[in-house]
């Protein structure tokens, strides 16, 4: 028996253990399924190592790895015993057989008792079912596939219980109005899909017993569609304490649940409380309010969904999704739903015009607040916030979420403590090295790579030649400039100036000359990576559209010059010249790394890359169909409707669109699962665009590329981002060495900043300084090393970056020395440690320098005494001499 099951075990898989599935060979002899390996080399990397003896494997690229042959002993087992596998009760690894109701595999041992739970299972619905008519059994069959089995058991059983007290109502008669009115109040049932649940009747539990469960638990208490991660639970403890924090999570982490877990508990409190309160007849305040804010308008509508998950057994109206013609409509909202789902700029003018008010929410979550800073519409939502908390009004919490902190152009850590100062977050939930960043790594895809594809440079490209050296030239001679030696960004800069001032003189030629120049210089940039025929086709609409009806003889040596350039242009479409190196490169990766259901976004020109890719026969011949994605406003500009939009994010979730070309829109927040690949084409933005971009690759496997032009701008600067992405990642680690409390005094530094700044712009100078008198002195000031008080907080002074002790009472304490420059010390004479020394202040009176090493601070607010490195981290009020 032992040898049998010894047996078994070599067809075990040591990773998922369960039976070998596409089994590969590793170089210690050992076998794995090629899905685990996968698991394995995208979540460890360099780390990686085989799961029976953990030795590290040496090469980390899965196309290296063969399959097993099939008459490689493993192989022969495999197939002799294919009824071997593990046994989904109680895990055994033995011989199994599939249930014939679920398929789940069982073992001998375990098959009766499963089977038993089967026919009890079906003898309750049985029992349910007996008491619906035909007809309405009908209708909630029709409802099955929209339910999970335990759903539509619980339902079943509710619609049961409600039939069954109509039935009492009306003394067991069962006539045929009676039967419509009972069918009718199954339909309402069934209308809401799922029941209300009564938070009345649900167990009473806290903060402290969401944080220190187990995921299971956490998810019954919430009574989630989810089981919530880990490390997700451990995101959540500052904000379950109704205090503001900034979420940095890994694209794919779940960042949306962390912030749907803390509304969901205080939407529950609030549910409980307004119930207990109407069973006692007391007062009560309103229900629990709170909005979701993002970026752009596409995400408006994923969120919403996202947060669906998390009130699965709320009704639908408590979700709200707030459009374009809301309006002054949104009060009525307010009363009737609980949270509302915005872009930012759109609440940002609700509050400006008066329709919402930030005061009147319990809770704001920002998605994507990295964007907290200079006018952008969360930093001006933000300024709002702060005022009200200036003024003593109350503000919302504050949930804050991003992927990347990012820079701003700056240090790092400098940028991340004013970033949290404008989100006034003193908390930061962030992945830690070690066993969470495992955790994390085994519960999201991250691509396995992210490469730069260089492309050489087209020195002689005749296009570009005839252009620079021909037309434009000529036209830039006619008008007595010198353009032979500027690249395009320069001469597109030197052109703007130009036409400023021609229109300023009203030169009529130069007017002229600088728009064709301007349009040709352009047309070169984006022929450098855009199909020659879509290239020409926007030339001629834009020179069309700006044609005069009564051309000038300038105007008509122009026609003449680009009706040269049209000519070639020509022949090199109709002679099928190979496209630029560029385009044959991206059609390459395209094809390359495409696959049945897999799924890309690349980015730039959305239309002509659209149109090229599409009629490209390679790519047709692999049935890859490419749609395109654009921000909203006019078509005349190339965008999209938000209705399409959301039509053509569908069809790509779908399959049905298996590439999509996007604009910068798709960057930040879009979820696309299945998406395999990413192709930056010629984008590059900042380092949180590195970062966002490459988050929407979350299949397995998958990869990222951004395919550039060799050393050319755009690589430079994505060699820079991927610097200051290392600059992020070590400025959470300088966060993590200085501790809350000294991090915390330096986000109050930054917000007095804020304050001032507000104060100014609002005419309000002197609020800036109550706000600094209204922090607290210490209660006591004692020795660090013995604990002897020597001083109460409020007889501290400061003199520029000087604390001294003004107080008789430490004068008599201490006996410090009268001698400029001498040091005193403690009065307890078991300790006598260095307490300082003696200056002479501006007015020729001596005075006692504090050295705050050698000091502890009991506060007003805190019990614990506190401990300072230096007086700037100091957080009590300190008076000026």
């Amino acid at each position: 028996m032992s040898s049998q099951a010894d047996l078994y075990k070599q067809l075990q898989c040591q990773k998922c253990e369960r039976r070998l599935n596409k089994p590969l060979e590793l170089k210690c002899q050992h076998y794995i399924c090629r899905d685990c390996l996968e698991t394995i080399l995208r979540n460890h990397r360099t780390q990686a190592q085989c799961p029976t003896c953990h030795q590290a494997l040496g090469d980390y690229k899965i196309e290296n790895y063969e399959y097993l042959k099939p008459k490689h002993p493993i192989s022969r087992l495999l197939a002799s015993w294919n009824d071997v596998d593990q046994c989904t009760t109680c895990k055994t690894f033995t011989v199994v057989e599939a249930c014939s109701q679920c398929s789940k595999e069982q073992c001998d041992s375990c098959a009766a008792q499963h089977e038993e739970t089967h026919r009890l299972s079906e003898s309750q619905s049985a029992n349910n079912f007996n008491d619906f008519s035909e007809e309405e059994n009908k209708i909630l069959e029709s409802i099955r596939k929209d339910l999970t089995d335990k759903e539509y058991e619980d339902f079943v059983c509710t619609a049961a219980a409600h039939l069954n007290h109509a039935v009492s109502n009306t003394a067991g008669t069962s006539s045929p109005s009676s039967r419509n009115e009972l069918r009718t109040s199954v339909e309402n049932i069934i209308g809401s899909t799922k029941p209300i649940y009564d938070w009345s009747k649900h167990e009473k539990f806290t903060a402290d017993d969401i944080v220190n469960s187990r995921p299971e638990r956490v998810k019954q208490l919430l009574r989630l569609d989810f089981t919530p991660r880990p490390y997700q639970i451990r995101m959540v403890r500052a904000g379950l304490k109704r205090e503001n924090s900034l979420v940095c999570l890994q694209t794919g982490a779940g960042k949306t649940f962390v912030a749907g877990i803390i509304a969901k508990f205080f939407h529950i409190l609030s549910l409980q409380k307004l119930q207990h309160a109407s069973a006692t007849s007391e007062s009560t305040s309103r229900r629990f309010k709170a909005v979701f804010l993002v970026p752009i308008k596409a995400l408006v509508d994923q969120q919403c969904a996202a947060f669906r998950k998390v009130f699965m057994d709320e009704p639908d109206s408590i979700l709200q999704m707030i459009d374009n013609q809301v309006g002054e409509r949104f009060e009525s909202l307010y009363r009737s739903h609980d949270i509302f789902f915005f872009t930012v700029q759109k609440f940002a003018n609700f509050i400006d015009a008066k329709h919402a008010d930030l005061s009147k929410f319990d809770l704001v979550m920002v998605d994507e607040c990295h964007h907290c800073y200079d006018n952008h519409p969360i930093n001006t939502m933000m300024h709002q916030y702060h005022r009200l908390k200036l003024s003593n009004r109350a503000v919302p919490q504050i949930i804050a979420l991003t992927a990347s902190v990012g820079t701003n152009k700056k240090k790092a850590f400098d940028h991340l403590v004013r970033l949290c100062a404008n989100l006034d977050c003193y908390n930061i939930c962030a992945i830690s090295k070690g066993a969470e960043e495992d955790e994390l790594r085994s519960s999201t895809n991250t691509p396995l790579a992210d490469t730069i594809v260089a492309v050489p440079k087209e020195e002689n490209d005749p296009i570009v030649l005839f252009l620079k050296d021909n037309v434009m030239k000529s036209i830039a001679q006619r008008l007595a400039l010198d353009i032979s030696m500027m690249t395009t960004e320069k001469l597109d800069n030197f052109l703007v100036l130009e036409h400023t001032s021609a229109c300023k003189t009203n030169d009529r030629d130069a007017i002229i000359g600088c728009h064709y120049l301007r349009e040709l210089n352009l047309f070169i940039r984006f022929y450098q990576d855009l199909p020659l025929e879509q290239c020409t086709e926007r030339l001629e609409q834009i020179l069309q559209s700006s044609s005069p009806s009564k051309p000038t003889p300038f105007d008509t040596f122009c026609q003449q010059k680009l009706n040269e350039f049209r000519n070639l242009a020509t022949k090199q479409i109709s002679s099928k010249a190979p496209a630029q190196a560029k385009l044959q490169k991206l059609v390459e990766l395209i094809e390359s790394l495409h696959a049945p259901n897999h799924r890309v976004r690349t980015k730039f020109h959305t239309v002509a890359l659209e149109k090229f890719l599409n009629q490209h026969p390679r790519i047709a011949q692999r049935q890859i169909s490419v749609g395109r994605l654009t921000g909203q406003g006019p078509a005349e500009d190339l965008c999209l409707p938000g209705s399409q939009q959301g039509a053509v994010l569908d069809a790509f979730r779908k399959g049905d669109k298996k590439l999509l070309v996007a604009t910068d829109v798709a960057q930040e927040g879009l979820d696309v699962a299945e998406c395999s690949y990413v192709i930056r084409y010629e984008f590059v933005s900042n380092e949180i665009g590195t970062v966002q971009s490459r988050g929407r690759a979350r299949a397995a496997q998958s990869k990222c590329f951004l395919l550039t032009e060799a050393l050319s701008l755009n690589y430079q600067r994505e060699l820079d981002n991927r610097e200051r992405e290392d600059e992020m990642k070590q400025a959470l680690e300088e966060w993590r060495k200085l501790g809350t409390s000294e991090f915390r005094v330096l986000v109050d530094t930054q917000e007095k900043e804020i304050i001032r700044e507000l104060c100014k712009s609002d005419g309000l100078p002197t609020v800036s300084n109550d706000l600094e008198n209204s922090q607290p002195s210490a209660k006591e000031i004692r020795c660090r090393f013995c604990d002897k008080l020597l001083c109460k907080g409020s007889s501290l002074r400061r003199q520029g970056t000087t604390v001294v002790c003004k107080d008789p009472a430490f004068e008599r304490l201490v006996n410090p020395p009268k001698t400029t420059g001498a040091k005193f010390l403690c009065p307890n004479p078991t300790c006598q440690r260095e307490l300082g020394g003696v200056i002479l202040l501006s007015r020729n009176e001596p005075a006692y320098a504090l050295q705050i090493t050698s000091l502890k601070f009991v506060m007003n607010s805190v019990e614990e005494p506190r401990l300072f490195k230096k007086w700037s981290l100091y957080q009590g009020y300190i008076e000026q001499l």
